[in-house]
């Protein structure tokens, strides 16, 4: 689990909340130029412009993962694309996984 923990960093957490609001902000930007009406399709839209932009970040070195790399940007798409759509808020994904690392009692 270091490896999955490593990956949560606290950077990971500054990071996240910006690309979200990227997404937010381009999709509805794509969806009204578009006159986009289905649901799924925005819903589309947002996981792609997301996934890019997490790997943008990566890319451009704004965020750096350590090793598997494709392990920490398969995460940050994920959170992205969740938060992005509506599913659930940053706090909540970061409690859940903060949960995953409680330390036992010797």
């Amino acid at each position: 689990m270091e490896t999955i923990f490593g990956i949560f960093s606290m950077e990971f957490w500054y990071v996240a909340p910006i690309l979200v609001a990227l997404t937010t902000s381009l999709t509805g930007v794509i969806n009204q130029g578009l006159n986009i009406k289905q649901a799924w399709l925005k819903q589309l839209i947002s996981w792609v412009i997301g996934s890019g932009l997490s790997v943008g970040a990566w890319a451009l070195k704004i965020l750096v993962f350590g090793n598997p790399i494709w392990l920490g940007i398969f995460c940050l798409c994920v959170v992205v694309g969740l938060a992005s759509n509506g599913f659930y808020d940053i706090p909540t994904i970061k409690k859940f996984i903060d949960s995953w690392f409680v330390k036992k009692e010797k």
